[in-house]
């Protein structure tokens, strides 16, 4: 079977774990400006500017509230270490998910030995939590349309049960349809198997053994940079 994507999606998963790690280690505000500039040439390359813009409105005051948050209890340079690298794992979490689906996801995870229930519960999630945000802009805007206020105000918090509830109902609807189609296609049988066929390249295996290589010294560099 031909392969339409161009990496197995065991070669996203490593290198997106990989970006994570560096991310993670990074522990001066300079590299981190230098890794944000690097993930926007790439949200550039991949044609993600407009969409990632768009979950900047939300990921930015989550951002501005660490910072703010970190400056008050710890030191200016430490405030802004965690704001960037909460950034930056945001943006390299928003580039891989958006760059993998989630059956393929599922299917990696599978084929690296995890089980089957856990990538489930993993690409279930995936799959459900864009469909409950859906759900909850029909909801409010039902809502709105009644006259309910359900604006992030004080005063409009009473009117929240008129979101909760109907949210609720939604819930319990789309557990019992997922229960039934689960039951229905054999969830509980022990042979599975693949719609694809995954295979990892010999040029992934190059690009995953010289991404390891890169992290290894960093790894070097930031603890020398540390001393």
């Amino acid at each position: 079977m031909e392969r339409s994507d161009r990496f197995d999606p065991r070669t996203r998963l490593a290198l997106g774990a990989m970006g994570i790690a560096v991310i993670l280690i990074t522990q001066h505000p300079l590299p981190l400006i230098v890794e944000w500039c690097l993930l926007c040439g790439g949200l550039l390359a991949l044609r993600m500017v407009k969409t990632w813009a768009r979950n900047l409105k939300l990921i930015l005051p989550l951002v501005a509230l660490v910072f703010v948050i970190a400056s008050i209890s710890l030191t200016l340079d430490a405030a802004l270490v965690l704001s960037l690298r909460l950034l930056n794992l945001l943006t390299v979490s928003f580039v891989f998910f958006q760059g993998i689906r989630a059956e393929e996801l599922g299917d990696s995870l599978r084929k690296m030995g995890i089980p089957y229930e856990f990538s489930f519960i993993l690409t279930t999630s995936l799959r459900y939590v864009p469909l409950v945000g859906r759900r909850i802009r029909s909801i409010m805007d039902a809502q709105r349309s009644r006259g309910i206020d359900l604006r992030p105000r004080v005063r409009n918090v009473p009117h929240y049960m008129a979101l909760l509830m109907p949210l609720l109902v939604q819930a319990f609807i789309l557990a019992e349809q997922l229960a039934m189609a689960m039951e229905s296609r054999g969830f509980a049988r022990s042979e599975r198997s693949f719609r694809r066929e995954y295979r990892i390249s010999h040029g992934e295996y190059v690009l995953m053994t010289m991404a390891l290589i890169l992290l290894a010294v960093f790894v070097v560099w930031e603890r020398g940079w540390m001393q």
